[in-house]
């Protein structure tokens, strides 16, 4: 593959890599995304005249003759071919991961492995010369403005530099939100100060390093005669650690989690030379599982660019105050301690665990660790407004009016849409509310998410929430016919007026629908017959209302086509026009809120399956462009690849498999990040017309593989079944048994019956 710009990043950890291959540099530092610098990652090989050939991560010497890139889900590999040299240089950077495995996948360290043989190989009609010397000098450095290098010990450099957290939304002026333990209003401005102090590492592991001014540097000889084994090996590692308390929830200042598991960077540094070929042996495995699978290239390597993209974004900190890990037994259920916060930036946004991103990105929740969306999910429970702290809300940070929310008394509340933005985590920093998208995303979310893992004890923990936001839901359709007409804005935020904020829009009354059939089986549960009754009631007369937006092939994209009243939402002009165009296009959206429900095999019954599948293939057709498919066939520009991964997973559920759409998402990637691209943008979720990028969404890949096993989880039913739409190898991460290292996929071959099979690693 050709090089191009990409990411690397650690759970939570905020410690990652943005590499530039195009501009020849490395954006680095150990509070990573938007609190980097831009510096120089210098591999490369010297010769013994002195020329130096590197990888296009530094502006030193000249690139190697040629250099292949390729990316795993915890690995970027780069062969590089010198001619001079006559060898080639293999390179891996890897970032450990293991689901459920704290340490492994926290741990704010990268290893560095390589290799250096001997080679022949013609390489484009270059071959290199019968007396190349086949020896000189590997070097790495990491080379960063305002950064003090020096040695500690023999085996390692210290890197130090001062670094300023992220608070791109501070409040300016009283702003006000409701203290989750008392329930009174409080300040929602920072108190914490945001500067702090990096102190990291860079740490030979192993093959005869030595420290050379501000590098580490290895000497190798390959020719035959003096490497036997025909290839020289060398180990090395970047730590990244600041220990100040930076991150602020509710006004107490929190330092990220790794700092109680390591002291400083050295314990860092040791423990991972200790533990390095555990690390390595995980991780490989980890790749492997998904690159050995029956997903087709492009989806992999889809894969490896929106895992990596949304590690980069997770932001996992600790209560200073609570227990050291391992000082009192967790409980049984692997939930986070109560002291942890964890949450996951959206990217160019910075907001913190955006619901309707995160709605989207928990299918990496689902697949591989449950305890972290369980920690989202607490915390989002303090941040449920109702109409006074909505009042409250909208006098620190509002443009509802805008956006179709005037503040009308209404009862219930109104789930945020976000925690807050940067470092910072006091309250909602966007600047309005989607009511009827974000409680319908919660709903839908605790819902499955307690069906499948056996959690509807959570049902119970969050009863008052449950009510609070189903309440809201039943409110918001004024005219009875199901569909809501109040608090409609909604996450599609670039689209037309249509898509974005029309009247009985059926992208919304689909996915509210979904959530009150969720919050009927959740009440059940609870013994509350009357708001069971009561959302029953609402969902059939949703599906009555959706099969009258039925024309020939497809739904419509609103019932209502009246622009009377619509403001545009970045003007606050009346729209100019009466009808709204686009209200019969097709639509990317029709079955978005259905994905979780038929995980758990819990549709209404009544919605027209075949009628969903035939509005899908419809739209696929009809919004067709060289990256996706479009919002609706109105609007050909703007594309998010996300939504269409999850469109990919419902088809899938519903009997097509759609992985040969993974190339056209592939096609963007390379785009934006090649050298037609503006910068390094890594997962690039929008097209040209938008900029959500180095974005976390893109996890919703990790449904593909669920989906095309079509696996359905009951927990509590110990119901687990497959029904593959393809011949193949399906990974089923949900049932591995990561602690003991054993892994399970679907099989199907020939077409016949799917089977489940489960392997050591």
């Amino acid at each position: 593959m050709a090089l191009s710009c990409t990411c690397l990043g650690r759970l939570g950890s905020r410690y990652s890599l943005l590499l530039d291959p195009i501009r020849r540099c490395l954006h680095y530092g150990a509070l990573g995304l938007w609190c980097q610098q831009e510096g120089e990652l210098v591999i490369g090989l010297r010769h013994e005249d002195g020329t130096f050939e590197s990888l296009l991560f530094c502006r030193d010497g000249e690139p190697f003759h040629s250099v292949e890139q390729f990316q795993s889900m915890t690995a970027l590999r780069f062969t590089a071919y010198s001619v001079k040299l006559g060898v080639k240089l293999h390179v891996r950077i890897t970032a450990p991961f293991w689901p459920r495995d704290e340490k492994t996948s926290l741990v704010p360290a990268y290893l560095l492995g390589f290799t250096i043989e001997r080679s022949d190989t013609l390489v484009r009609w270059n071959r290199p010369d019968p007396d190349a010397p086949a020896r000189g000098t590997l070097v790495l450095a990491l080379r960063m403005p305002r950064t003090t290098i020096e040695p500690v010990g023999e085996d390692r450099l210290r890197l130090r530099y001062d670094v300023r957290a992220r608070d791109v939304f501070e409040t300016e002026g009283p702003g006000i939100v409701t203290d989750p333990a008392s329930g009174a209003p409080r300040d929602s401005r920072r108190v914490n100060g945001l500067d702090g102090h990096a102190d990291d590492r860079l740490l030979a592991v192993d093959g005869g390093w030595r420290i050379e001014g501000e590098a580490l540097a290895a000497d190798f000889d390959v020719r035959a005669q003096q490497c036997p084994s025909g290839d020289a090996v060398f180990t090395a590692a970047m730590v990244g650690y600041c220990g100040d308390a930076l991150f602020e929830r509710f006004g107490r200042a929190m330092p990220l989690k790794y700092t109680r598991h390591w002291a400083g960077a050295d314990d860092v540094a040791d423990w991972v030379r200790l533990h390095c070929g555990e690390l390595l042996l995980k991780s490989d495995a980890f790749d492997r599982y998904y690159e050995d699978s029956s997903l087709p290239p492009a989806a992999c390597d889809l894969g490896a660019l929106a895992f990596q993209s949304y590690l980069i974004n997770t932001l996992w900190a600790a209560d200073p105050d609570a227990p050291a890990p391992g000082a009192a037994k967790g409980p049984d259920d692997g939930a986070l301690p109560e002291g942890d916060w964890f949450s996951v930036w959206e990217g160019t946004c910075y907001f913190n665990s955006t619901v309707d991103v995160t709605y989207n990105e928990a299918l990496f929740y689902f697949a591989c660790w449950p305890q972290l969306l369980e920690r989202i999910i607490e915390q989002w429970t303090h941040h449920a407004n109702d109409v006074e702290g909505e009042r409250r809300r909208r006098g620190r940070v509002s443009d509802d009016d805008r956006h179709g929310n005037p503040l009308v008394d209404f009862p219930g509340a109104i789930l945020e849409h976000d925690m807050g933005a940067g470092w910072s985590a006091n309250g909602q920093s966007y600047h309005h509310a989607m009511p009827v998208e974000e409680n319908s995303n919660f709903l839908l979310l605790l819902y499955a998410h307690g069906v499948w893992w056996d959690r509807r004890d959570l049902f119970d923990r969050y009863a008052a929430t449950i009510t609070a936001l189903s309440d809201y839901l039943l409110w918001c359709d004024s005219t009875g016919n199901g569909f809501p007409d109040r608090g409609t804005a909604n996450t599609i935020d670039d689209a037309t007026p249509a898509v974005q904020y029309g009247r009985d829009n059926v992208y919304l009354g689909v996915k509210r629908l979904a959530a009150l059939h969720a919050a009927g089986r959740m009440f059940e549960h609870l013994g509350d017959r009357d708001r069971t009754r009561r959302c029953r009631a609402e969902v059939r007369r949703a599906v009555a209302t959706l099969n009258t937006g039925w024309l020939e092939d497809h739904y419509l994209v609103v019932l209502d086509d009246s622009a009377e009243g619509l403001v545009d939402n970045l003007t606050g002009r009346p729209l100019p026009y009466d009808r709204l165009p686009g209200a019969d296009a097709y639509s990317l959206y029709t079955a978005n809120g259905l994905l979780y429900l038929l995980m758990v095999d819990d549709l209404p019954p009544d919605l027209r399956r075949a009628r969903l599948r035939q509005d899908l293939h419809a739209a696929l057709e009809h919004c067709r462009t060289p990256y996706g498919s479009s919002h609706s066939s109105a609007d050909r520009q703007r594309v998010w690849i996300s939504m269409n991964l999850w469109r990919d997973c419902i088809a899938a559920y519903l009997g097509d498999g759609l992985l040969d759409q993974c190339q056209r998402y592939w096609r963007q990637q390379a785009f934006a990040n090649g050298p037609g691209g503006d910068k390094a943008n890594a997962f690039t979720e929008t097209s040209m017309t938008n900029n959500l990028v180095c974005y976390p969404r893109g996890t919703a890949w990790f449904g593909l593989s669920l989906a095309q096993a079509r696996l359905i989880v009951r927990g509590e039913d110990g119901k687990r079944s497959t029904d593959a739409v393809a011949d193949g190898r399906w990974p089923l991460p949900t049932l591995c048994q990561w602690d003991e290292r054993t892994l399970t996929a679907a099989h199907r071959k020939g077409g016949g019956k799917t089977h489940i099979r489960s392997q050591s690693v």
